[in-house]
């Protein structure tokens, strides 16, 4: 009888949890693991995983306490807790990078780029560059720290939790692939490993000296491969296309721009942002719900509109 109680309770609570709490509760507890099994040679390893048990109290807390509050205080915290702990995740990722090699594999994307396009790219754009374009570029960069909170709060504060949920469901997953990558091959990004080969640092008025403090002060050394900046930004437009196409099709122009930027700037390898891409689609096409992906996708919808789909089809069924 009390064993009955107990599992009607952890089902309940379970019931509570959205697919991005799941994968965000899960990567909580993966990560404290990895840390037990890989690196237990990080000083005081055992404060990180006791520091990730907690979290994933708090967050089956948070689900537990208030699973349908979509408004107020708690609503808010409900629903954007998990890109709250996103800063947080992209800094201890680099404690992981080093769990399976030692060092870092550049010279194995160098040689790969050089052997298709003859060139290093991230050099070879380099005589092209001008304060103007550098500006214009790294405004493009910059754009990255505002694209998701810009389309998450909109959704928020129309009342669009499905959508905001499954936007941070399919973000959420680009970010977990990304470190996950960033483990298994090692970057430390053309800044470092080609810096002998640039003439000059970037020169800009604004935006440039701007970008390099924030990539100085929070960027962690080896999260290149893939671009997770690439990865996010096309889950974001992409959401945003389907969602509210007229926020899209401002940021549409300033996410391409953040592509180009990212080899431009110096920070990723041109194999880097196509690795992006390709986390970005697979994030999309991973977090369609198993409860809408047999649902109806809205006529009118071609090509990588169909990934972001089900939870739209939700809406429109």
């Amino acid at each position: 009888m009390v064993a009955a109680v107990f599992a009607g309770s952890w089902r309940a609570l379970w019931q509570r949890f959205r697919p991005v709490d799941r994968l965000t509760a899960g990567y909580t507890l993966a990560f404290a693991v990895g840390v037990v099994l890989l690196g237990r040679d990080q000083p005081r390893w055992w404060v990180w995983v006791l520091a990730h048990l907690l979290l994933l109290l708090a967050i089956v807390v948070v689900v537990g306490r208030w699973g349908e509050r979509v408004k107020g205080a708690s609503g808010f915290v409900r629903l954007l807790y998990p890109a709250m702990l996103y800063p947080l995740f992209y800094r201890e990722a680099q404690i992981a990078v080093h769990w399976i090699f030692p060092g870092f594999l550049d010279h194995q994307i160098v040689a790969l780029e050089r052997a298709v396009f003859g060139v290093d790219p991230n050099v070879w754009l380099g005589p092209a560059q001008s304060v103007v374009v550098n500006e214009l570029l790294m405004l493009g960069y910059f754009s990255y720290y505002l694209l998701l909170p810009v389309v998450a709060l909109s959704l928020y504060v129309k009342g669009r939790s499905e959508e905001l949920s499954a936007l941070l469901h399919a973000t959420t997953a680009a970010f977990v692939i990304s470190y996950v990558g960033f483990a298994l091959y090692p970057l430390e990004g053309p800044r470092y490993f080609l810096a002998d080969r640039f003439s000059a640092p970037l020169a800009g008025w604004f935006i440039v000296p701007l970008v390099n403090w924030i990539v100085g002060n929070g960027a962690i050394h080896g999260g290149c491969m893939p671009s997770s900046h690439v990865a996010v930004a096309l889950v974001v437009l992409v959401w945003a296309k389907r969602t509210q196409p007229r926020l899209a099709a401002v940021l549409a122009p300033l996410v391409l721009l953040l592509f180009a930027a990212t080899v431009w700037g110096r920070f990723h390898y041109f194999s880097d942002v196509v690795a992006g891409w390709g986390v970005g689609i697979a994030a999309l096409w991973l977090t369609r719900s198993r409860q809408t992906r047999s649902r109806r996708v809205p006529s009118g919808q071609t090509g990588i509109d169909r990934i972001a789909s089900p939870a739209l089809a939700e809406r429109t069924s």
